[in-house]
């Protein structure tokens, strides 16, 4: 079989299972591309320029098994082991959150305030996405926090693999409770930026989702309550109890669904009545990012 025989092959399979999807279709062509590169260990331009040359036997059966897996709805960043984040790739396994597109407005806001003498915590850190991203962008200290210990060895290994290890230390714990178990005050003359992309889906918004989402991805890194504000609301309350271990100049930068723009700023009033607030838009424009100076 030659790599365009068994491109057709695989959207064809893939084409199969579509109707089952709740928020339309993904395109089954560009991951049978990634999927069929994965396998024959080349960049998926490859394909373009090779489109008559013939696939190994070893590397079509593999292909065919990662097919079938995917029109189960399995993750092909799961499948490959790797998803892409603002330009750079990142390890990925069932333990993390697949890194979205939607995020990168996030890493686009904090490199616009970030400043020389600043220190960013990175809350609920799962594959490490944010932090390293942030480490690489800026060559800045991080701090990266997450509940499970299982995401931290994944944040690790992308710490590593893109040689910021150095500039991130990494806790294992409920929000912010390790770093305050640390017993670390952020001088007044330095900056504080507490960036969390933590759970906000609603728990009767789970039964919506597609099941490439619903039956793979981990649970408790996706709902976040009644109103998917649960962990914010907690986060928000932390903040509040230990503000004076925290500079004058504190930014909370969190990422809401875009359903919540007023719910968040409601609620982050609720600890903080004077907090100067903005609501970010992401590539798509639609509002993603809560901007709070506390």
């Amino acid at each position: 079989m030659t790599i365009m025989e068994a491109l057709n092959w695989g959207r064809e399979q893939l084409k199969k299972t579509e109707t089952e999807k709740h928020f339309g279709k993904s395109n089954t062509m560009l991951d049978a591309q990634v999927l069929l590169a994965f396998c024959i260990n080349k960049p998926t331009a490859f394909l373009f320029t090779h489109f008559d040359d013939p696939i190994s036997d070893g590397s079509l059966q593999k292909f065919q098994d990662l097919i079938n897996q995917r029109s189960k709805h399995e993750p092909v960043a799961y499948l490959t082991g790797e998803k892409e984040f603002y330009n750079r790739a990142f390890k990925v396994n069932p333990s993390v959150l697949i890194p979205r597109p939607d995020t990168e407005a996030m890493i686009e806001i904090i490199k616009e305030i970030a400043r020389p003498e600043s220190v960013i915590l990175d809350i609920g850190t799962g594959s490490g996405a944010i932090a390293v991203t942030l480490a690489a962008e800026l060559s800045l200290p991080l701090v990266a926090i997450d509940i499970s210990e299982a995401a931290l060895e994944v944040a690790r290994s992308n710490a590593e693999r893109h040689k910021v290890e150095y500039l991130i230390s990494f806790l294992n714990g409920n929000l912010l409770e390790p770093f305050f178990e640390s017993n670390v005050k952020v001088s007044n003359d330095k900056h504080a930026i507490i960036c969390a992309n933590l759970p906000y889906i609603r728990i009767a918004n789970w039964q919506y989702l597609d099941p490439d989402v619903k039956d793979f991805e981990p649970r408790s890194a996706l709902i976040g309550g009644v109103d998917g504000l649960e962990f914010y609301r907690e986060l928000m309350r932390q903040i509040h109890e230990h503000r004076n271990i925290f500079p004058i100049e504190t930014d909370v930068i969190l990422e809401i669904d875009p359903s919540q723009e007023l719910g968040a700023p409601s609620m982050i009033r609720e600890y903080f009545p004077n907090a100067q607030i903005k609501i970010e838009r992401d590539l798509s424009g639609k509002s993603r990012v809560v901007v709070v100076r506390i």
